[in-house]
């Protein structure tokens, strides 16, 4: 199966509300080339916010295809609707807007149903129904066989249902799990072996997507065994519905059932325009957005603020670094912008391929920590702005907040040393040179070390975008590295090719090249740390490609926590912290205080690291 960007959870994220990229959703921290909003365009509908993100569109705009974070925040406007909510507060419920009545129940064989009975009258953007068969369609699309033929990825939560096996590989056209009992009533039912779980609730996210429009002929139906697609289902016409570049819904997802429509998407500008949908049923709490039209332009990092002053951006989300903040706090100064500020649920970083080459050692990984001052790093980035962080974690999590004292006392900070960095490399058997002697120290100026009878050279092979951040890896790494017998080559490409290789798309897998990247992390409300670290995830959520005995048994251990119970789950929580930091899986560069920059004009907009501009938007007004 084609691994992609985002898998389950983070398409959870997306319904609630999304971090970067991705899901971990990784995000970028680069610039790019800046498109404009011309006058007439944001003239057209008085009440329009343009909103700009360094972070390039694709054109992939259903999940399943890999894509950035700029995309993910398309898909929590356009697809919405699902019968359980994430709210403000930080809590899953169902959605009443949504669910007239729903049943949990706990059966006999350990397993446990969740009945959904939807409220009358629900439309999509066109005005068509919303019926109980668009949500078992959403999940039995992408968890089909045809799916994966189509290039996509299960991101369904699917693979938790009765009978996804079968249906999953084509051996049934039933999905056992899945029950339609009529127009406006299904259940889902979750296998025996996926319970408990600590985040029980989210087994039953489910969103509706328009069948009639992806499979027009095709019906489900139920004679008591499962939800059964009929053989109108085929991909025959999927190539035609969903991957036709110029009408498929993968691209031009125009019917939709969350807050916004997607009107257009600009291949060359890379600019997408969202409009209000009429016939969206409104938030958990009965909310129905009110700006009529949402531009996302892209902007270049060095730019945005001049844009922000001169009016051609209304929005600029999640800004970090010391300079962009300075700029944009003087032109709030200046009484031409408003702000918010919030903690991150992330950080920045230097993420690295465990499974090959000199970065499947440990020890080289602690080695480069070693040899990277991150306090000075962060300080000449962020400008005062953001904090190290020195575990899998960022500054607004609740686990963070209260773990202060476990991360202070027990975590290793790795101070910048590079006698220490040095050391770790002599300890882990990076002791010889080219032709297999002793390496001595001012005549030779690359370590090796005899791995399976030849010898490795330690050339860090790195993958990077042009940004910021990676000038300033450049100028602050590779000297230090060189003093200790290292080397580090970078490569700078595209952002979503990096990605491909990130994720090892296609034949990537089995010719992985780099050893290195840089980009950042988001956490979810729902972070499946047990799916993070499982090497059945590889390509997926794993993207570290690490395979670790302890990290796989206190991450799983996590999963099975009963629901509410927080000093569980928080003890385990630092356990994994303490392994993670052991085995440096990734170098943590900073988490960032975010600010959200706008036109004053936006009232009632107020974002958080786990409620961004995508949900926000929806409660705000212009004007």
């Amino acid at each position: 199966m084609t691994k992609k960007l985002l898998a389950l959870l983070l398409v959870l994220a997306m319904v609630f509300t999304m971090t970067a990229c991705g899901s971990d959703k990784p995000a970028t921290e680069s610039g790019a080339d800046t498109s404009t909003v011309t006058d007439e365009s944001k003239e057209e509908v008085e009440n329009v916010v343009v909103v700009g993100d360094i972070t390039s569109i694709d054109a992939n705009m259903m999940g399943g295809w890999t894509n950035g974070a700029a995309n993910a925040k398309i898909r929590t406007l356009v697809f919405g609707s699902s019968v359980v909510a994430y709210t403000k507060e930080g809590q899953f419920m169902v959605d009443e807007t949504i669910v007239a009545d729903s049943v949990i129940t706990v059966n006999e064989d350990g397993t446990k149903t969740y009945q959904f009975t939807l409220n009358e009258g629900l439309k999509y953007s066109d005005g068509s129904p919303i019926t109980a068969k668009d949500y078992l369609f959403d999940i039995m699309l992408s968890a089909s066989p045809e799916f994966v033929e189509l290039g996509g990825s299960d991101l369904s939560n699917g693979r938790y249902f009765i009978g996804y096996e079968d249906y999953n590989t084509g051996v049934s056209s039933t999905f056992e799990g899945l029950k339609l009992i009529d127009e406006l009533t299904f259940s889902l039912t979750i296998k025996a072996e996926e319970l408990p779980y600590y985040y029980d609730i989210a087994y039953a996210v489910a969103t509706p997507l328009p069948m009639a429009i992806i499979a027009p002929d095709a019906t489900i139906t139920d004679d008591g065994t499962g939800a059964t697609l009929s053989e109108a289902f085929n991909i025959d016409v999927l190539k035609e519905t969903v991957n036709n570049p110029e009408t498929g819904f993968r691209f031009k997802p125009t019917t939709s059932s969350g807050p916004y429509v997607l009107s257009n998407y600009d291949v060359g500008t890379k600019e997408a325009v969202l409009t209000i949908n009429p016939n969206y049923a409104g938030t958990y709490d009965g909310v129905q957005p009110s700006i009529e039209k949402i531009v996302m332009k892209l902007v270049e990092e060095a730019t945005m603020m001049d844009e922000l002053r001169a009016g051609s951006v209304d929005l600029l989300t999640s800004t970090s670094g010391g300079d962009s903040i300075e700029t944009g706090l003087d032109i709030v100064d200046e009484g031409l912008a408003s702000y918010s500020s919030y903690l991150r649920a992330g950080y920045g970083k230097i993420a690295f391929s465990c499974d090959f080459g000199p970065t499947q050692f440990p020890e080289v990984r602690q080695a480069m920590a070693y040899a990277l001052d991150r306090d000075e790093f962060a300080r000449q980035y962020s400008g005062g702005y953001a904090q190290v962080v020195h575990g899998y974690y960022g500054l607004s999590q609740q686990e963070t907040k209260d773990s202060v004292d476990f991360i202070e006392n027990e975590l290793n900070h790795y101070p910048v040393d590079l006698a220490v960095a040095e050391q770790t490399l002599v300890d882990g058997g990076w002791t010889l040179n080219a032709d297999g002697s002793d390496y001595v120290k001012g005549t030779d100026t690359l370590r090796h070390k005899d791995v399976d009878g030849e010898m490795m050279p330690l050339i860090i092979q790195w993958a990077n975008t042009d940004n910021i951040i990676s000038d300033l890896i450049s100028t602050m790494l590779p000297e230090a590295l060189a003093g200790i017998g290292m080397k580090l080559e970078s490569t700078i490409i595209e952002f979503t090719v990096m990605l491909q290789h990130l994720y090892r798309e296609g034949d990537i897998m089995a010719n992985p090249e780099y050893h290195m990247f840089n980009l950042a992390t988001g956490f979810t409300p729902i972070n499946s740390y047990w799916l993070y670290f499982s090497p059945e995830e590889f390509g997926n959520y794993n993207t570290a490609f690490l395979d670790d005995a302890e990290l796989q048994e206190i991450s799983t251990k996590m999963k099975s926590i009963t629901p509410g119970d927080y000093d569980s789950w928080l003890e385990l929580w630092q356990q994994l912290q303490a392994r993670w930091n052991e085995l440096m899986v990734e170098i943590p560069l900073y988490s960032d205080e975010y600010h959200d920059f706008y036109n004053s004009n936006l009232t009632n907009y107020t974002p958080d690291a786990l409620w961004q501009w995508e949900s926000a938007i929806v409660y705000a007004s212009m004007g």
